[in-house]
C-alpha cells in the first residue's frame, strides 16, 4: 500500500507530538518530585505535622548549616507493610519541611548484615543518625500514647538541642571514674551518655560551688566511703529544690546513700543477693540476674532484656511519702533471696533472709513533704517549677567497662538517666482524631442526583455519540 506524503506527515507530526507529550510529561514528573507544595484541606490539619516539630526542624537546618551534615533516618520495616508506607508519609513530610533529612527503608530479612550492624533484632526499630550522635528508637504507627511524630521530634531533640543536660559524677569518695578505661571504670558508661547527647564531667560535693549552677543532674557510681554531714545536706537540698540524681550503690563499700534517699521513702540494706538462676548463664549465685520489671513505669516499660548483676544489695520503697511517687522497678528471679549473713560465708536461705523476688532499683519522683501529692511538678526545661526525679540501684559494678555491655546492662542504666533527665518527655503530640461527617440529603436532593445519573448523563453521551456520527459520514 502506497502512502502519500499526506499521510506521511501527518505520521510524522503525531509521532513528534506523543514524543514531546511524552517528554513533557517526564519533566513534569521530575520538576514536581523535587519542588512541589503540599496543601492540607482537612479541617483538623490530619497531614500537617505539629508547630513544635517545625520549630525542631529550624533548629536542625541551623546545626545541619553550621555543622556541614544532615539528618540520617534508617528504619527497619518490612517492604509493602501498611505501616511502612505510613511512615514513609511521614518522613516526607519531614523532608517538605527540612532539606536536611535523608531516610532509608531497610527491610532487615534482606539486609540482615546492616541489622547486625546497628544491632537491630525488631521491625520498627529506626536508626538517627547525625554528625557524631546516633540514636535508636522504636516506632509503632499504631500506638496512641506515643505517636511516631512524638517519637522522632524527641529523638531530634536529643541529637540537635544546642543546650545539652549537664551530667555530673561525683568524686572525692572512692567512685568509679569516668575517665578510667579499665575493666572497673565506667569511661565506656560515660561514652554513652556522650552519644545520647549529654555533657559529661565530674563535681566534688563539698565544694562551696550550688550543684545546680553547675549540673542538671548528678550520678554517684559506687563510693567506698560516706559523704560528710555537710555533703549529705548539701546533695539533699538540691534534691529538694528539683534537682535530678542516679545513685548506683555498692554493698562492699561503706556510703550513706540510704541517708541522702531516705526523705523520699527508699531504703538500701546491707543484705547480699543470692540468685540462683545465676548458674544458668554461668555465673556465680552472687551475680543476680534481673528479669522482673514493672511494665508501667517509664524506665521499664516494655524492656525484656535481661540485667546481670554483681553483688548486688536490696533497695526498696520502705514507706508511702507525701507527694512522692516511688516504684520499684526492677526485681531478681524468684530463685533468688537477700542473705544478711553472707559475711560468715555460710550462704544459705535462713529465717531472716527475704525470698525473691528482690528488689534492687527504686525510682521515685516528687518533692517529700507536699500536700496529697501535689508537688510543684515541673521539668528541666522550665526551671521556674520542680520536681526532683531519683533512681537508685542496688549494684555499681554492672554499668563498669567490664560489664556494661553483657544483656541490657547499658540500656537500663541508660534509660534511667533520660527518666531523670526528662529526655523523651519534652514534646507530647497525640494523634490527631477526625470528625465524624454524615452527608444527610433532602427528598428532592436524592431525586436530583438520581435523575442526573439515570437520564442526564446518559442522554448527553448520545447526543455526543450522535454528533460524532454525523461529523463522520460528511468527511
Amino acid at each position: 500500500m502506497k502512502i502519500t506524503k499526506r499521510e506521511a506527515s501527518f505520521w510524522a507530526n503525531f509521532g513528534i507530538s506523543i514524543i514531546m507529550f511524552g517528554a513533557i510529561l517526564v519533566i513534569i514528573n521530575i520538576v514536581s518530585n523535587k519542588y512541589y507544595i503540599l496543601k492540607d484541606i482537612t479541617e483538623e490539619k490530619i497531614f500537617t505535622l505539629s508547630d513544635q516539630t517545625k520549630k525542631v526542624l529550624k533548629e536542625l537546618d541551623e546545626k545541619a548549616k553550621q555543622n556541614q551534615t544532615k539528618l540520617e533516618v534508617i528504619a527497619f520495616m518490612r517492604e509493602g507493610d501498611e505501616q511502612t508506607r505510613e511512615f514513609e508519609n511521614l518522613m516526607k513530610l519531614y523532608q517538605y519541611e527540612s532539606k536536611n533529612i535523608r531516610y532509608e527503608i531497610v527491610d532487615p530479612e534482606k539486609k540482615p548484615q546492616l541489622a547486625s550492624l546497628y544491632e537491630v533484632k525488631t521491625l520498627g526499630t529506626a536508626v538517627l543518625k547525625f554528625g557524631d550522635k546516633k540514636l535508636k528508637v522504636e516506632i509503632d504507627m499504631n500506638n496512641p500514647e506515643k505517636t511516631p511524630e512524638s517519637i522522632i521530634t524527641n529523638s531530634l531533640i536529643k541529637l540537635v538541642r544546642v543546650i545539652e543536660p549537664r551530667v555530673c559524677f561525683t568524686e572525692g569518695h572512692g567512685e568509679k571514674d569516668p575517665n578510667d578505661q579499665e575493666p572497673f571504670g565506667v569511661s565506656k558508661f560515660a561514652e554513652y551518655l556522650k552519644n545520647e547527647g549529654f555533657q559529661v564531667g565530674k563535681i566534688r560535693t563539698w565544694d562551696p560551688t550550688p550543684i545546680e549552677s553547675l549540673c542538671d543532674l548528678i550520678i554517684v557510681v559506687g563510693p567506698l566511703v560516706k559523704f560528710t554531714p555537710t555533703e549529705v545536706t548539701k546533695i539533699v537540698d538540691y534534691l529538694m529544690a528539683g534537682g535530678r540524681a542516679v545513685f548506683f550503690s555498692e554493698i562492699e563499700g561503706q556510703d550513706n546513700i540510704g541517708e541522702i534517699v531516705s526523705p523520699w521513702g527508699i531504703k538500701l540494706d546491707n543484705s547480699l543477693i543470692i540468685d540462683l538462676a545465676s548458674r544458668v548463664i554461668g555465673a556465680s549465685p552472687a551475680h543476680p540476674v534481673i528479669v522482673n520489671y514493672d511494665e508501667n513505669h517509664p524506665i521499664t516499660k516494655g524492656f525484656q532484656l535481661g540485667v546481670l548483676m554483681r553483688t548486688a544489695r536490696r533497695v526498696f520503697s520502705e514507706r508511702n511519702v507525701s507527694g512522692v511517687e516511688s516504684d520499684e522497678i526492677a526485681k531478681t528471679s524468684e530463685n533468688s533471696w537477700a542473705d544478711y549473713d553472707w559475711k560468715s560465708g555460710q550462704v544459705k536461705l535462713d529465717k531472716e533472709d527475704i525470698r525473691g523476688p528482690v528488689p534492687v532499683v527504686v525510682a521515685a519522683s516528687g518533692i517529700p513533704g507536699t500536700k496529697e501529692g501535689s508537688a510543684a511538678y515541673g521539668t528541666m526545661q522550665n526551671p521556674l517549677t520542680a520536681q526532683a526525679r531519683i533512681v537508685v540501684f542496688g549494684d555499681s559494678d554492672f554499668i563498669s567497662n567490664g560489664m556494661i555491655d553483657l544483656l541490657g546492662n547499658k540500656d537500663l542504666a541508660l534509660n534511667a538517666v533520660n527518666w531523670v533527665a526528662e529526655r523523651g518527655e519534652l514534646i507530647a503530640i497525640r494523634p490527631k482524631e477526625r470528625k465524624q461527617r454524615n452527608l444527610v440529603l433532602t427528598p428532592e436532593q436524592i431525586a436530583s442526583l438520581r435523575n442526573l445519573f439515570l437520564f442526564a448523563m446518559p442522554a448527553v453521551f448520545f447526543i455526543l455519540s450522535f454528533v460524532m456520527y454525523i461529523r463522520k459520514r460528511r468527511l
